[in-house]
């Protein structure tokens, strides 16, 4: 049987709640994104059986408020952008983000989902030391210890 509605991806991704937000890393491309509730609840809902419809009722109904259709479906963009749903998005509607936005007028400020892209340091710039880069006059400046002072850049740089 061919799903009636969009489908949230669950291969590859690591999600923490943290309340309020739902913390999605993407294991294939390396990128983290940060849910606000709306987005959460929409991509809890991508079950692939839940209509736009009923997610709207759905979201609405564990948010405590009105959730738009339009809402759900901006929601879906931002995560199909984001690479979290699965399959081609061809169960969304194609309608713009700005006449979703005009549509939902001052709700918006309560309802509109948020995927928020987090950068994630490479495991090369998490291990290097803070102190690379920063201006200085001496080597206390620089720390920790295994930074020195350069006097003639006057930059931090790693003691090797």
């Amino acid at each position: 049987m061919e799903s009636v509605g969009p489908r949230a991806r669950t291969s590859r991704l690591v999600t923490r709640d943290l309340g309020d937000e739902l913390l999605v890393y993407d294991l294939e491309r390396h990128k983290a994104y940060c849910l606000n509730q709306v987005a959460m609840q929409v991509f809890r809902h991508c079950d692939g059986e839940t209509t736009i419809p009923d997610m709207a009722r759905r979201v609405g109904n564990a948010l405590g408020l009105p959730v738009d259709e339009q809402a759900v479906r901006l929601g879906l963009l931002r995560l199909d952008k984001a690479h979290l749903l699965d399959g081609p998005a061809g169960q969304i509607p194609h309608t713009s983000r700005r006449e979703m936005l005009r549509t939902l007028g001052r709700a918006a400020a309560v309802v509109v989902p948020l995927v928020t892209a987090i950068t994630v340091p490479t495991s090369a710039q998490a291990a290097t030391p803070s102190c690379v880069g920063r201006t200085c006059n001496e080597d206390s400046d620089c720390s920790p210890p295994t930074c020195q002072c350069n006097s003639n850049t006057h930059k931090c740089f790693l003691q090797k």
